[in-house]
Order: structure tokens, then sequence, then C-alpha cells
């Protein structure tokens, strides 16, 4: 059995019991979370650009686009709605995949299920194995894939959870199910060099459409390969760059290991790339301790692991999407403001005259145990401020590696949830939907879900 038919018979055969109480209460708190970033994003930019090139003429559609107030198409709106969940790059995160799992696993999936009438238990199981098989993929990956050759990994990866996950609400069968994940293979893209523009965003949307397309093309009559994962010329190998990947890995740990435990989910504090959460936590930490002027700072030197230089680009931001890239930017605008949240990443604020004069003072450098050597687990940043008067603040911070919701409660989670729905729905619908998704499983249908968040535009 190859290895791309041998997920097609996990994804077709398991069920939610067959998942640990604490791996479904993550997902949970993950769908949630996405959810409110979602709602956050509805009114992005890019969101009203996407609106122009997927609402239909006749007002017409099957699937809500969150926020905005119509319906569309269920690929259209899984990409409007994949794209908006990662705007502002407040979208949780996973080590396996070394990227953002939810915002490419969920829009489709609820697209799909509010077109089927499915259930919460339907949408919160396909959620479930789309993370997991795009977890055990990735992790069996070489390193070249997400640390060498430039991909984005939740593009590429995402495209397959993706199409996991639509394959499960679409009832697929196994071979279907191995088609539409080869079909998804081949439409798999995303590179990190668009980090800081809209097309950042558009991977996790077009990786979205991408699940959605192939199990309803497959659903359909359309054929592909049943081995475009494992295969000579297929995804692992090609993405890979031709070595260093382990498919024997992939195949022992498929259906074994329960990634939403054992990667876990890292729900988000701040608004930006996440390569700079651990410095902003370092540099909170210092300010909880010591009140700074921001004009008596000399400089803010940053030791960090091996991943924040790859991701965040823009040591001199000119916008609010490289500002979100900028470990300059987020920890100048951090000792300006006292804190970072959405109104912190505006063209404005990036560019205000305070925070361009900070910028510069800021370097960043990879710590010599990390040259070479990348590393998730043993991840950490140090910040040190250096004042005019000698004085020298240090703060540490380290990547939380245990337990499958990673440094948040579920109360976190709801409170960043309402943050992020006001400024889209009404309280009502927020509450509502607070006390819907907590049962999620328990729904006979999602279609009151899709209802409030779309809202009235």
């Amino acid at each position: 059995m190859s290895l791309t038919q041998q997920i097609a018979e996990y994804v077709t055969t398991a069920g939610l019991e067959d998942f640990p109480p604490e791996g479904v209460r993550a997902a949970k708190g993950a769908i949630i979370d996405c959810l409110g970033c979602m709602l956050a994003g509805h009114d992005e930019p890019l969101a009203g650009i996407l609106e122009g090139f997927v609402r239909l003429p006749d007002g017409s559609g099957v699937a809500s686009v969150v926020g905005r107030g119509f319906k569309t198409s269920a690929p259209d709106a899984a990409l409007i709605n994949g794209s908006m969940a990662h705007a502002l790059d407040y979208d949780d995160i996973t080590r396996a995949i070394k990227g953002h799992p939810t915002a490419v696993f969920l829009p489709g999936t609820l697209a799909l299920a509010e077109e089927s009438g499915a259930t919460g238990r339907d949408l919160l199981l396909a959620y479930i194995l789309g993370f997991e098989v795009a977890c055990c993929i990735g992790e069996g990956m070489s390193t070249a894939y997400s640390d060498d050759l430039g991909w984005h990994p939740t593009g590429p990866l995402g495209a397959l959870g993706a199409a996991v996950a639509a394959s499960r609400v679409a009832g697929l069968d196994q071979e279907q199910t191995s088609m539409a994940i080869s079909l998804a293979a081949s439409q798999a893209s995303g590179l990190r060099q668009n980090f800081g523009t809209m097309t950042k965003p558009f991977h996790a949307g077009a990786a979205c459409r991408t699940g959605v397309t192939a199990a309803k093309m497959v659903k359909a009559g359309f054929t592909a390969g049943t081995d475009a994962l494992e295969g000579r010329f297929g995804f692992i190998h090609a993405f890979s760059g031709g070595e260093g990947y382990d498919m024997d890995q992939m195949s022992r740990n498929m259906g074994t290991t329960c990634y939403m435990v054992d990667s876990g989910v890292e729900v988000k504090k701040y608004p930006c790339c996440g390569s700079a959460h651990l410095a902003l936590d370092a540099i909170t930490e210092i300010m909880g301790q010591h009140t700074i002027d921001p004009a008596q700072v000399d400089r803010i030197d940053v030791i960090v692991d091996f991943d924040p230089p790859r991701s965040l680009i823009h040591d001199r931001p000119t916008n609010s999407l490289e500002g979100k890239f900028s470990m300059q930017y987020c920890l100048s605008a951090a000792l300006l403001d006292g804190k970072i949240g959405l109104g912190t990443f505006t063209d404005q604020q990036v560019l205000r005259q305070e925070a361009q004069a900070l910028i510069p003072k800021v370097t960043m450098r990879r710590s010599g145990e990390f040259v070479g050597q990348p590393s998730w687990t043993e991840a950490f940043n140090q910040v040190d401020v250096h004042l005019n008067d000698g004085r020298v603040l240090t703060g540490r911070s380290d990547r939380i590696t245990e337990g499958a919701l990673r440094g948040v409660t579920m109360q976190e989670i709801v409170a960043k949830f309402r943050d992020c729905a006001e400024v889209a729905l009404e309280a009502g619908a927020t509450d509502e939907l607070v006390a819907s998704l907590d049962n999620l499983e328990g729904l006979d249908s999602i279609q009151r879900v899709a209802d409030l968040l779309r809202g009235n535009g």
C-alpha cells in the first residue's frame, strides 16, 4: 500500500473517539481562535480585492464569507476566508509543519460543511484529520523544505491537509481520497519571498481553495494518481529537494502519533509573524520590571534561534505588512506603545517618526549554537536593552514545547475571539457563537454558526 493510500485509509476510517480529549479540546480552541482571526481580518484591503473576484453576479452562493455578509461558491469562500484568517498573521502555528495549521485546514472544511449540511462533529473531525496528516508529512520532510529552498510550508502542506479535511466532509471513499490528495499535491505552492505582502495570506487561502476544489472535482469523476506523495516525482521528493526526507517515519507515525497533542497548537498573542513572539515576550518581561524611556535607549540586541532571520526579512519596514515581518519594528512598537495589538500594524504607525528613529537601533543575530542547526523545541530569544546611562536590561523567553494548547487557556482564546469579533459582529451574535462553538461536536448542523459568522457585511 502506498503512503498516499495509507493516508486515505486512515482518513476514511478514523473517528472522533480515536483522539484523546486533550487533543479534541485543543482542536476546538484552535477553531474558535481561527474564526476570530477571520473576523478580525474581514476588513483588510485584501478581503475587498478578493471579494471582487469571488462574489457571484446574481448574489447566489452556498458558503458564507465571514464578516462580509454574502455567500459564494465553496471553493471561493474557502479562498477568501483562508486569506482573511491569515491576513493579520494572528492565527496559530504548530511545530510539525513549521507553519500555520488552522487557517488552511478550517476554511475549506467550513465551506463544504455549510454546503452539505454537515454536523459540528463532522467539521471537527475533518479539521483534526487534516491537521494530523499534514503534520505527519511535515515532520518527515527534509529540513531543506522549510529552511533552505524558499517554500512557505503553510501553502504546500496546507494544500494536502485541506484536501484531506475536504475529502472527509465530502464523503469520498479511499480511492477518491487518494486522488484528491494527489490532485492537491499538484497545486501546492507558496514562496517565502512574498512575506510582507498580501501574497503571504493568499498562500493560506489558495491552499484552502485547492483542498475544496480537489475533493469536489474527484467526487465529480475527475481523476489523479494515487501515489503523488511518495512517487519518484512526487510531492515529498520534489519539495524536499530530492533528499533528506523519511517516508518510513511518515508511514510509522500515520494514525499512531496524535499530532494535535505531540506538536500542539500555539495560539498567538500578537498579530504579527510568530518568529517575533519570543522576543516580544522577553521585552514585555523587561517592561514589566523597568520603566523605559525610548529616548534613553542606545541600542537593543536580540539573540535568536535559527528561525527568525528566515522570516523576519524586513529590517527597515515601510508599511504595515512589512512591519509584521520586522523584528526591528515589533520591538520598537512594543517599547513605544507598551503593547502589541491590532492597532500596531498600520502604515501610519510603522512610518511614525518615533518608530523610524528607534528601528535602526535594533539588531538581530543568531546564537552561535543555532548557526546551521535548526531547532524548534530548543528555541529561545534573549533581548538586551542598552540604555544611555550604561545599564543593560535583559529578558529571555523560551518556547513552550508541551501540551496540546501551548501557553494559552481556553478562557484566553475566548477573550481573544471576542476582541477580534467586535470589529465585525454585534455582541449578541458573538455570545451565541461562543456558546455554540463550545458545544461544536454536539451541533446537528453548522448552518446557524455560518449564518452568524457571515454577519451583515
